[in-house]
This record gives C-alpha cells, structure tokens and sequence, in this order.
C-alpha cells in the first residue's frame, strides 16, 4: 500500500532510547503509521513496546531520532498542546475508582472546559450530552452512574476507550489494554474500537504481546523484537509459548 506523505499520521525517524547508558531499549526504529488505520505493535513483554508508544505519544523524549504526528514534531516539552492531537491509554487506564463513568469519560474535555470547573464537576451540557454518546458507542451507556470501582475489567476498558474519545484526538495510542481480558472479551473491545476509529475518523496504535487477538489486523502489524521493529509477526523470533498462539 502506498503512503502519501499527507496521509501518514505518525512518523518516526531512527529512534534510540535508554534509561541507563549504553543500554538500549529501542535501536534505530523508524516506523510509518497510516491514518484512519487501526496498527498493532507486537512483541514479547519486555521488548520494549511500552517505552516505543510513550515516545510516539510524546510521553518520553527519545535518546536520539523524531517523531511526528501529522507533521507536527512530538516532544515531553510541548505535551499540553498535543492533547487535541494524540489521546494516550495507559495499561493501567489512569480511571478514577471513585468517580462515576460518566465522570471519567468527562476528564477527556479537560482540554477544551479547564481544570478550575472539572474539580468543581461543572463541565457544559453540551460536554455531558458528548459524554454520554461515546459512553453509548463503546456499548457500556447502562453503566454511566455506576463508580468505575463497581465495573468489571472490560467495562473499564471500555470507560478509558470512551474518555479518550471525548479528547477528540487524531491519534489513539494504547499500551496493553485488553491483555488482560479474555480473548472473546478482547476481540469485542477491538471490535468497538474498530467502528469508533470509522465513525470518528481517528488513527489507533494499539500495544500487544497476545498473536490470537491480531488476526483481523495482520495486514497491519509492526513487532517489536530486541529493540529493533519489522513488518508483520515472524514467529521464529518469539518465544514458542507466543508462537504457538498464533495456531489457536
């Protein structure tokens, strides 16, 4: 498939990244990430995934190397502007448990309403109505009032999907957050975020280490293996555990 250079969303150039001197986690990736595409990068736990997707979300600032998202460089410093732009998921989701998940998915217009009124609780109307449509898309509009402490593990994934969409972001990123999950659970959630990046037009960069769960998205997965990125997922570098889930 061919990639205009105005229809590539994330570009990363000849990253390099170490938390101690000398010893690094990634090592002159460089990758192209398509908009409006739903890509998987996979790789045994370990390899380094977290630490690629903090650095394209502008979390972490690399060693050496660029990133882009739409043209627009990506850096630690200038990470407040980037929240219109790049919606970043935690593997631990970042929920609040003892706000509701309606008032969760409200913290992703922070951008737009301020933090003074958030701590308040006073978000706009318009803002709530906003909330409870993502909410209805992700399928889980039945426990808006519910605290996320009373939801079970797919529900909260479902809460964070829905308050990155309230972001409004072009770009998705989201580390590990279906791992957890059983694989018909997991492929539901992949599902609904399907139909959210064709309904809101979002690119999504999603982390994983579970082959079973990127069937649909073979076409478009990047591994991560020893610091270093391929096209696609070649079982003979991965552990046989991992290689044989693929034939599940």
């Amino acid at each position: 498939m061919n990639q205009t250079a105005e229809h590539i969303a994330i570009r990363a150039s000849s990253l390099w990244h170490a938390y101690r001197e000398g010893e690094w986690v990634l090592k002159d990736v460089s990758l192209t990430i398509p908009e409006g595409q739903i890509s998987i990068i996979m790789g045994p736990s370990g390899t380094g995934k977290t630490t690629l997707l903090k650095l394209l979300a502008g979390i972490l600032t690399p060693v050496r190397g660029r990133v882009e998202v739409f043209h627009q460089p990506i850096r630690r410093e200038t990470q407040r502007r980037q929240f219109s732009l790049v919606g970043y998921i935690p593997q631990q989701l970042g929920l609040v448990r003892n706000l509701t998940a309606l008032q969760n998915v409200l913290m992703g217009s922070l951008g737009r309403c301020g933090h003074g009124k958030a701590l308040l609780g006073i978000f706009p109307r318009d803002e709530i109505a906003r909330g409870r449509e993502v909410l209805e898309l992700m399928g889980i509009s039945h426990k808006t009032n519910n605290k996320v402490y009373q939801l079970s593990g797919g529900e909260r994934q479902r809460v964070a999907i829905a308050r990155t969409l309230l972001q409004q972001p072009r770009v998705v990123i989201a580390d590990e957050f279906v791992s957890d999950l059983d694989l018909p659970l997991a492929l539901e959630i992949l599902g609904r975020i399907r139909f959210a990046a064709e309904k809101e037009q979002m690119t999504f960069v999603l982390s994983m280490h579970r082959l079973g769960l990127a069937r649909e998205f073979e076409q478009n997965v990047l591994t991560l293996n020893r610091g270093e990125i391929t096209r696609g997922f070649p079982r003979e570098t991965w552990p046989e555990p991992l290689a044989a889930e693929v034939l599940q």
